[in-house]
């Protein structure tokens, strides 16, 4: 299928690893210019060259602090610049959970709280914020956030609630903005295999005071695919949702775990 995704024009927040990679990796091979920012310039330069190299696309790092709102404003203008307008923007820059405790009353702090709420909460909406006037002089864009499945899960009081706000912020801007051809949807992983997995399986692991084989087993059990999803996997449900193909998809929330949990939701 193609994806209409041609000559289209993104910035990738996050960009440099993980999840923000993959997604940039699948943009380019689909023809798209890129834009991948994040705060280490070093990573973010090597992941620029590899998806020029890959892929005959250009691919420019600029360095970013999504907690920073004059860094956002020259992020921006800086993507606009190298690459004539933005037609995407994919939000995926945040703290990553490892093997941290389980959020709780007593060990959740104020600091926690509110720099997950101005890193990406905040960070995401700053960025929509900046980006909007140059979709709308390009005619309409697509907008996608990264949230989390702790959004859907209790037990994770600071992360559970930054994805929540997302997910109910990605709905009402997508409302906002539809009139004008920008549509927002977001996803929400769950565990996925990125680079930083087999750490972060340790970590976990160790906290639990199971071996790491255990831990891995438990948490694929807890999936309907009977594993857990790759951040290729995740990617090309991101790069379908930024294409024109998915025009009869806006305001949603599409989790991509590998079918994890229970829960209906309707």
């Amino acid at each position: 299928m193609d994806l209409q995704l041609k000559g289209k024009r993104a910035l990738i927040t996050g960009g440099s690893r993980g999840l923000g990679r993959a997604i940039a990796l699948q943009l380019v091979s689909e023809g798209v210019d890129c834009v991948v920012s994040a705060r280490n310039m070093d990573a973010l330069k090597a992941t620029a060259t590899e998806l020029a190299a890959a892929s005959g696309c250009k691919c420019v790092p600029v360095q970013a602090d999504t907690g920073d709102l004059n860094s956002i404003r020259q992020m921006v203008a800086r993507a606009v610049e190298a690459l004539g307008g933005l037609d995407i923007l994919v939000n995926c820059a945040a703290r990553v959970m490892k093997g941290e405790a389980r959020e709780t009353l007593h060990n959740t702090t104020d600091e926690l709280v509110l720099k997950d709420y101005e890193e990406k909460v905040m960070g995401y909406l700053r960025c929509v914020r900046e980006v909007v006037p140059h979709m709308q002089k390009a005619g309409g864009g697509r907008i996608l956030n990264l949230s989390g499945s702790a959004a859907r899960f209790g037990g994770f009081l600071s992360s559970g609630a930054r994805n929540a706000a997302i997910v109910n912020m990605s709905k009402s801007l997508a409302m906002e903005l539809a009139p004008q051809r920008i549509y927002v949807n977001t996803i929400l992983p769950g565990v996925t295999r990125t680079e930083a997995f087999d750490e972060k399986m340790r970590l976990q692991a160790q906290n639990k005071g199971i071996s790491v084989a255990e831990h891995v087993s438990q948490v694929s059990a807890r999936r309907t695919l009977g594993r857990v999803v790759t951040a290729e996997e995740l990617a090309s449900v991101a790069v379908f949702l930024v294409s024109p193909r998915a025009i009869g998809i806006n305001g949603e929330a599409i989790a991509v775990t590998g079918g994890e949990g229970t829960t209906v939701h309707y």
